[in-house]
């Protein structure tokens, strides 16, 4: 088998003197071939070694390839072993690739013809195509003539129509008011139920949904509820609900238990009035918690330790918004983003706890809202930015973006195709 004169060949025949010229001007002579399959490099190895990998006769060339020492060194073999023979498959082929984009085909006179290595242009080992990074979509929920209604936002502003959950999930009635949270990709949907019982199902990350299931009968009982809020704190779900004017708490861990529902106002400090709304956000690992009362506003922070903070009045630290109806918070960031429909609804107002505990001052969002007047407002945080929903008194639901630069995207209308009845509630939560 004769040597390339000016190339370190791998071959039996080699001299030294060929090698060690091949070291020193090894661009000197045009490639033929720059990669090729392991299917093509198989070909070559069944003809030097029979495709005996490990293969040593003790004649200087080693493994699959018969590549030699010197090639071998040269081409950063004794980065994966001393000889090729105690290398893998992998690696020698490898090393093979760097050989043949230098020296070309010819370095294996004997084996090459018939093999397809001179004209072969495939990468043995292409790195695998990395998967799509997931983006963030905002899932929204509508109640519809007592239905519940799912759509999604995705990361290009691109709606998919609503849905019936109901034809899923199985019928819970006429339901009252609603919520959702995201989870690893799962959105959690919270509802009262027509018997007034609080009921749980899940929209899995395919697509697929979990039949609705009786929180009261886990969590335990409540009367007259009016209001629910869900948000996850990791990996585990809180709910927040308005029951007979008081509000109670309950968690939904990780492993589908649940905790009994806790008396929040008796942990937090009693309210003066009853609670008509309330709403919660995770900010930092720690559940902020914001609940209406007599037309003012409260916040309370439950810690990782499960103990709650005296309720501040958010009136006297951001300023007084008029009487509230209804509020909605999310966590961006370390920053809690609050949003208040006051007025009877006709006013709305947005605020922010910072992460200092400061309170940015609330202000109108007329601006970048415009005049309506809302009976539900949704939050929450999606790709790092808030996004709003509001319930308006002639049947429609608006949609709204504060981006993280602090501007607004003004409100519009989202298309409501497919969602019948008149539209009492809405909830938004942003998934992966």
């Amino acid at each position: 088998m004769p040597a390339r004169a000016l190339k370190a060949p791998l071959l039996r025949r080699a001299s030294a003197a060929a090698v060690l010229l091949a070291l020193s001007a090894p661009l000197l002579v045009t490639t033929e071939a720059s990669a090729a399959s392991v299917a093509t490099w198989d070909k070559v190895a069944a003809c030097e070694s029979s495709g005996n990998w490990s293969i040593n006769t003790g004649n200087t060339y080693y493994g699959g390839l018969q590549i030699n020492l010197a090639n071998w060194r040269h081409y950063g073999g004794l980065n994966y072993a001393a000889r090729p023979d105690l290398a893998t498959k992998q690696q020698q082929i490898l090393i093979a690739e760097k050989i043949l984009a230098d020296q070309g085909a010819g370095a294996w006179p004997a084996c090459a013809p018939g093999t397809g290595l001179a004209t072969d242009r495939t990468d043995p080992y292409p790195a695998p195509t990395p998967a799509p990074a997931p983006s963030w979509k905002a899932q929204v929920l509508v109640n519809g003539g007592g239905g519940i209604y799912h759509a999604i936002r995705d990361a290009s502003g691109n709606w998919s129509g609503f849905a019936n959950v109901a034809a899923q999930t199985g019928d819970i009635g006429p339901v009252g008011s609603l919520a959702d949270a995201g989870i690893n990709g799962d959105t959690h949907v919270v509802a009262v139920g027509a018997n007034g019982d609080i009921y749980h199902a899940v929209r899995f990350a395919d697509g697929q949904w979990g039949a609705f299931g009786d929180v009261s009968s886990q969590a335990g009982s409540l009367s007259s509820v009016t209001k629910v809020s869900a948000v996850s704190v990791g990996s585990e779900l809180n709910v927040l609900a308005v029951a007979s004017g008081r509000l109670f708490h309950t968690v939904r861990h990780a492993d589908g238990t649940w905790a009994a529902f806790a008396d929040v106002q008796s942990q937090a400090g009693t309210l003066p009035a009853a609670v008509t709304s309330a709403a919660e956000a995770s900010v930092n690992g720690q559940l902020q918690v914001v609940a209406v009362a007599g037309g003012r506003v409260y916040h309370s922070i439950r810690a990782a330790d499960g103990t709650w903070s005296a309720w501040g009045d958010v009136y006297s630290m951001a300023g007084d918004a008029g009487a509230a109806t209804d509020v909605a918070m999310a966590g961006t960031g370390a920053d809690m983003q609050i949003v208040i429909a006051s007025n009877g609804g006709t006013k709305q107002y947005h605020g922010a706890r910072l992460a200092s505990g400061q309170w940015m001052p609330l202000s109108d969002l007329a601006p970048v809202a415009g005049s309506f007047t809302t009976t539900s407002v949704s939050v929450a945080s999606v790709a790092g930015e808030l996004q709003a929903t509001f319930v308006t008194t002639d049947n429609r639901i608006l949609h709204a973006i504060r981006h993280t630069d602090g501007s607004w995207q003004n409100a519009t209308a989202i298309n409501l195709t497919g969602v019948y009845g008149n539209h009492y509630a809405a909830s938004i939560t942003g998934t992966l």
